[in-house]
C-alpha cells in the first residue's frame, strides 16, 4: 500500500483522543454490518444534525443577547470612575456598517503603525543595527512556517509507513522509518524555537522603532507637558508608551504567524481534500466555516472596545497607587491611609466588576467558539467521510484498503478543521489587537496635532492672536491670560521688568500668579497681547531655563550625580566651570558637605528627594547661580530656609545682576523689590512702584533694619471681573 494511503491519525497538530474509537466504529460500521444505513437515513441524519446546529446556535445567541441587554444598564455605572478617561461604556452590538468601518479603521491604523515601525528610523539613533535585517527576518519567518507545515505533513506520512511496516512485520523497513521519523522530530524541534526567536526579534524591532519615534514627538514642542496637562484624550501617556506599545508589537508579530501558518495549512490540506474526496468535501467545509463565522460574529463581544477599556481602567488603578507612593509622607502625616485605601479600592472594585463582566462575555463566546471549532468538527468529519463511503468513490473499497484510506482522510479533514479553527480564532485576536492599535494610534494622533497645530483643541494650535517678541527686558502689553479650560484670569495685563527692577507678584490662590509664567514660558498659548522677553526665539524659546530661570517651591531633582543635579538641564559643565567652583557655590549656601559625603565627590549618586526640603531648595539656588540667567523667577522657593539664607539669596542675585521676579504671599519680601504686581483673585490686577524711604531696591550694603515702611505708587491697573465669577 502506498504511504500516502496509510497516514495515521496521530500528529503533533491533531487532537487524537477520539480517533481509536472512531476507527473501531468505522470498522464495525463498514465490515461487521452492525448497522445498515441507506441513502435516506443518511440524508435524514444530515438534516437532523443541521437543524440541531442551527437551533442550538440561534437559541444560545438569543439567550446571550437578552442577558447582555440586561447587564448593560446595571454594569455601565460601575465600569469606570467618573474621572476616568475614556468612558467605560459597554460596547454595543456592531451593525454591518460599523463592522465595515471598524475593519477599515483597524487596517488603516495598523498599516500606519507598521510603516513607522519598519521604515522610519528614529532621529536620535546614530546606528541602526536592525537596518536591512527586518526584511530578511520576515522572509526567513515565512520560509520556516512553510517548512514547518511540510515537515509535519511528511512526518505524518512516515508515521503511516511505520504503522504499515509494523503490521506487515517488515523489520528493516520499520526501523528505517523510525530513523526517518526521528530525523523529522529533530527538525521540528529546531523550527519551533526558531519561529519564536524571529517573532520576538521582529516584535523587539517594532517596539524599538515605535517607542523611539514616539519619543521624537513626545519630547519636542513640549508635547510631554501638553499631553499630560492640556488634553484629556490620552490619559496615562506613560502607560501607552511603556506598556501598550510593547503589547501591541508582541501581538502584531504573533499575529503574523497566526495568519500565515493556518492559511498555508488550509491551502495545503484543501488541495489534498479535493484530490481525495472531490470538490464536494471542500464545499462542505467552506459552508460549515461560513455558518460558524456567522454565528460567532453574532455572539462575539466587541473585543476592541473591551481591550481598550480594560487598559484604561488598569492605568487609572496604577495611577492611584503611584499617587499614594509619591505623596506617602504627607499621607502618613495626616494619617490618611484609610481614606487613600478607600479611594484606591473604589477604583479596583470598578476594575474587578468590569473584568467580571468581560470574563462572563468571554465565557459565553468561548462556549460557542469551542463548540464550532473544537468539538462539532469531529461529528461533521464523520458525515463528510460517510457520504463517499456509501455513495461515492470509496464505496468499492473493502478491508485493509478502505481502512488505510479512511485513516488518511480522517487526518486530512481533522487538520483542515484545525486550520479553520485557527482562522476563526484569528477573528478574536484581530479584535484584541484593534484595542491596542486604537490606544497607540490615539497617542500618535494627539502628538501629531501638537506638532502640526491642526487640532480643534485651542491649546495645541500654533497660531494665536498673541505674539511673543525678542527683547532685552520682560514686558507684558495688553495680555489676556486664559486657562486651558478657556477661563480668563486677567485682562489687559501690562507691566515691565527692566534690569535690576525686581518685582514681587502676590495674590490669592488661583488668581493667576503661576499662570502668568506658564504663558511667559510658552507652556500655555498666548491668546491676545504682546509679550517681550529674552529667549523668545530659537531652541530655548519654550520653557524658563536659560535667560529666564525658574525656581519652584518644590525643586525638581533628577536621578544622577551631584554634578548632574547642579548643572541640570545641561549634561556637561559650561566652559570655565570646575568642580571647585561648584563647591564654592555649595559653601555659599551652607551645603558644602554634600560633595564630601562620599569619596566620589561630585560623582556621588544619591536619592536627592530624600534630602530635607530646605536642602533641596538650597541646591536649587546653587543651580540658579551656576546658570547665571538675566531673570530669576522665584516661586515660593525660600519657604523652607532661614531668613538669613533668604537675605543671602537676594543679595547674591543683586551682585550677579540677576533680576528677581518673586511669587510670594509674604509682605516681608517686598523689601528686596522695587515694584509689585497684585492679583485680586476676581480678574483684576494692580501694578505699583515700591519706594523704600526714598530709595529704590536693595543694594549690597543695606540691611533689613534700614528699610522703612514702603510707599506704593500706582503704575497700572485693570479691575475686570473674571468670566467664571460673572457666571456665579
Amino acid at each position: 500500500m502506498p504511504a500516502i494511503l496509510s497516514k495515521p491519525s496521530s500528529s503533533p497538530l491533531v487532537p487524537t483522543s477520539s480517533f481509536p474509537n472512531f476507527l473501531h466504529e468505522c470498522y464495525d460500521f463498514a465490515f461487521k454490518k452492525h448497522y445498515k444505513a441507506t441513502k435516506y437515513s443518511l440524508i435524514a441524519l444530515a438534516l437532523s444534525l443541521s437543524a440541531l446546529v442551527f437551533g442550538s446556535g440561534f437559541k444560545l445567541y438569543s439567550t446571550i443577547k437578552q442577558s447582555r441587554k440586561r447587564s448593560l444598564s446595571s454594569l455601565h455605572s460601575t465600569a469606570v470612575a467618573h474621572d476616568s478617561k475614556p468612558s467605560a461604556e459597554k460596547p454595543k452590538q456592531d451593525s454591518p456598517t460599523s463592522a465595515s468601518s471598524f475593519v477599515t479603521s483597524f487596517v488603516t491604523k495598523v498599516y500606519k503603525l507598521c510603516v513607522i515601525a519598519f521604515t522610519k528610523k528614529p532621529s536620535n539613533l546614530q546606528k541602526d543595527e536592525f537596518s536591512g535585517k527586518v526584511l530578511a527576518m520576515s522572509a526567513s519567518l515565512v520560509a520556516l512556517i512553510i517548512i514547518q507545515s511540510l515537515v509535519t505533513r511528511k512526518a505524518n506520512l512516515v508515521s503511516g509507513d511505520m504503522m504499515e511496516y509494523l503490521i506487515a512485520q517488515k523489520k528493516s523497513h520499520f526501523f528505517y522509518s523510525v530513523a526517518k521519523f526521528s530525523l523529522f522530530l529533530v527538525i521540528q524541534s529546531m523550527i519551533g524555537p526558531s519561529v519564536k526567536y524571529l517573532v520576538e526579534l521582529i516584535a523587539l524591532y517594532m517596539r524599538r522603532n515605535l517607542t523611539m519615534h514616539v519619543h521624537d514627538k513626545y519630547f519636542s514642542n513640549m508635547a510631554y507637558y501638553k499631553v499630560n496637562n492640556l488634553d484629556k484624550r490620552v490619559g496615562a501617556a506613560d502607560q501607552r508608551i511603556t506598556q501598550d506599545i510593547d503589547v501591541f508589537c508582541n501581538r502584531l508579530a504573533e499575529l503574523f504567524t497566526d495568519m500565515l501558518h493556518p492559511t498555508f495549512e488550509l491551502i495545503l490540506y484543501s488541495i489534498e481534500l479535493v484530490r481525495l474526496l472531490g470538490p464536494y468535501a471542500l464545499m462542505s467545509v467552506v459552508l460549515y466555516l461560513s455558518f460558524a463565522i456567522f454565528v460567532l460574529s453574532k455572539v462575539s463581544p466587541n473585543f476592541t472596545k473591551i481591550s481598550a477599556q480594560v487598559q484604561n481602567m488598569e492605568g487609572n488603578f496604577r495611577a492611584m497607587h503611584n499617587r499614594a507612593s509619591v505623596f506617602s509622607e504627607l499621607i502618613a502625616f495626616y494619617g490618611g491611609e484609610k481614606t487613600e485605601r478607600t479611594k484606591i479600592e473604589n477604583y479596583f472594585e470598578k476594575l474587578t466588576e468590569y473584568s467580571s463582566y468581560v470574563i462572563g462575555r468571554n465565557f459565553s463566546f468561548g462556549v460557542v467558539n469551542d463548540f464550532f471549532t473544537k468539538y462539532f468538527p469531529h461529528s461533521f468529519t464523520t458525515l463528510i467521510i460517510g457520504m463517499p463511503v456509501f455513495f461515492g468513490r470509496l464505496r468499492f473499497l473493502k478491508g485493509d484498503a478502505l481502512m488505510g484510506k479512511l485513516r488518511y482522510i480522517i487526518a486530512v479533514i481533522t487538520l483542515e478543521f484545525y486550520a479553520l479553527g485557527n482562522v476563526i480564532e484569528l477573528f478574536r485576536k484581530l479584535l484584541r489587537l484593534g484595542g491596542m492599535a486604537q490606544r497607540v494610534a490615539t497617542l500618535y494622533a494627539v502628538l501629531n496635532e501638537i506638532k502640526h497645530g491642526n487640532s480643534k483643541n485651542i491649546n495645541f494650535q500654533k497660531h494665536h492672536e498673541g505674539e511673543i517678541v525678542e527683547a532685552d527686558e520682560i514686558r507684558f502689553d495688553n495680555v489676556i491670560i486664559k486657562t486651558p479650560d478657556n477661563i480668563t484670569l486677567a485682562r489687559n495685563l501690562s507691566f515691565h521688568v527692566g534690569k535690576n527692577e525686581h518685582i514681587v507678584i502676590s495674590g490669592s490662590n488661583g488668581s493667576g500668579k503661576s499662570s502668568l509664567f506658564r504663558v511667559l514660558g510658552a507652556l500655555w498659548p498666548l491668546h491676545s497681547g504682546i509679550i517681550y522677553k529674552p529667549q523668545a526665539n530659537g531652541s530655548h524659546a519654550r520653557g524658563l531655563h536659560n535667560d529666564i530661570f525658574y525656581l519652584p517651591q518644590k525643586p525638581y531633582n533628577i536621578k544622577g550625580s551631584l554634578r548632574s543635579q547642579i548643572i541640570y538641564p545641561d549634561s556637561t559643565l559650561k566652559e570655565g566651570w570646575t568642580d571647585g567652583k561648584l563647591e564654592e557655590l555649595l559653601n555659599d549656601f551652607g551645603i558644602g558637605y554634600l560633595c564630601k559625603r562620599s569619596s566620589k565627590g561630585f560623582d556621588y549618586v544619591h536619592d536627592w528627594d530624600s534630602l530635607s526640603r530646605g536642602e533641596q531648595q538650597k541646591l536649587a539656588m546653587v543651580r540658579l547661580f551656576y546658570h547665571k540667567p538675566r531673570y530669576a523667577i522665584l516661586d515660593e522657593c525660600t519657604s523652607c530656609i532661614t531668613a538669613d539664607d533668604e537675605n543671602r539669596l537676594y543679595r547674591k542675585c543683586t551682585s550677579h545682576e540677576i533680576t528677581c521676579i518673586t511669587i510670594s504671599h509674604r509682605p516681608a519680601l517686598e523689601k528686596y523689590h522695587t515694584q509689585r504686581l497684585v492679583f485680586n483673585g476676581k480678574g483684576g490686577w494692580v501694578w505699583q512702584q515700591i519706594k523704600h524711604g526714598g530709595e529704590s531696591g536693595v543694594d549690597e550694603e543695606s540691611s533689613s533694619s534700614e528699610i522703612t515702611e514702603p510707599i506704593y505708587e500706582l503704575k497700572g491697573m485693570d479691575l475686570s471681573i473674571r468670566d467664571d465669577i460673572k457666571d456665579e
